[in-house]
């Protein structure tokens, strides 16, 4: 020290680990730099900015996760009970009883039903069919009601074959380009090929869905998973007319 004049400064403690402070000729002037030093956890750091949205999203993602895996088990239950109706109904042989099971199927099991039946759907069914409207149509009091029900189901179902046989042949080429598919080594590159030859169309990505919820329905939850995965694949390629 040289004479009152003169200033000193100090270091509190090591210049790596303590904080700096400079003393002035001035009684009790110490300036702090080292504001974060805290060795002993003594004051608690201010909240990361930011932290309360990431956690409301975080829940938000996780109630959207099982708000979908609810709204899946509704639809798989569904799909159940579905099939267990229509596996409980056994189409007759006999014409007659075949025009009152198509009057009793429900309006959702009518394309499944005309499927299922469509063996027994034929020119002599149509005859069969014609001669009840005919004797309703002419009977001496004729229930209008019943009438429009066998002239509406008449003309559904023949509409209804003619989709069904033309879907037969779609679906058979689609069974064999999705055994091309799920049989390829490389999809990725199958299906670039499927694309470019207009290999992609509605009757693969249902059949793709029939065979989905097949497994399904057998708890085979891996081959379904794995079919979802290929379709989801399919479908961005998909055009609708």
């Amino acid at each position: 020290m040289n004479g009152a004049g003169a200033s000193c400064s100090y270091t509190c403690a090591s210049r790596l680990s303590s904080p700096v402070c400079i003393r002035s000729s001035r009684r009790n002037s110490v300036r702090v730099y080292a504001v974060n030093y805290d060795p002993e956890q003594l004051f608690k750091r201010p909240p990361e900015t930011g932290l309360i949205s990431r956690r409301m999203t975080h829940k938000m993602m996780e109630q959207n996760k099982d708000f979908a895996s609810q709204m899946q088990r509704a639809k798989d239950d569904i799909r159940r009970q579905v099939l267990t109706r229509r596996e409980a109904r056994n189409p007759p042989e006999d014409p007659m009883e075949l025009v009152e099971y198509m009057l009793n199927t429900e309006a959702e099991d009518m394309e499944f039903e005309v499927a299922r039946c469509r063996p027994k759907l034929t020119p002599a069914f149509f005859k069969q069919l014609d001669s009840v409207i005919g004797a309703e149509r002419f009977a001496a009091k004729p229930d209008q009601e019943r009438l429009a029900e066998l002239e509406t189901l008449r003309q559904y179902l023949e509409e209804a074959v003619e989709a069904v046989d033309k879907a037969v042949v779609k679906t058979a080429s689609a069974a064999e380009r999705l055994k091309k598919l799920l049989t390829a080594k490389d999809k990725k590159e199958t299906i670039l090929e499927m694309v470019a030859a207009n290999e992609i169309d509605q009757a693969l990505v249902d059949l793709l869905q029939q065979n989905i919820d097949a497994a399904k329905a057998a708890e085979q939850t891996a081959p379904a998973e794995f079919m979802e995965k290929v379709k989801m694949a399919v479908s961005k390629y998909l055009v609708t007319v």
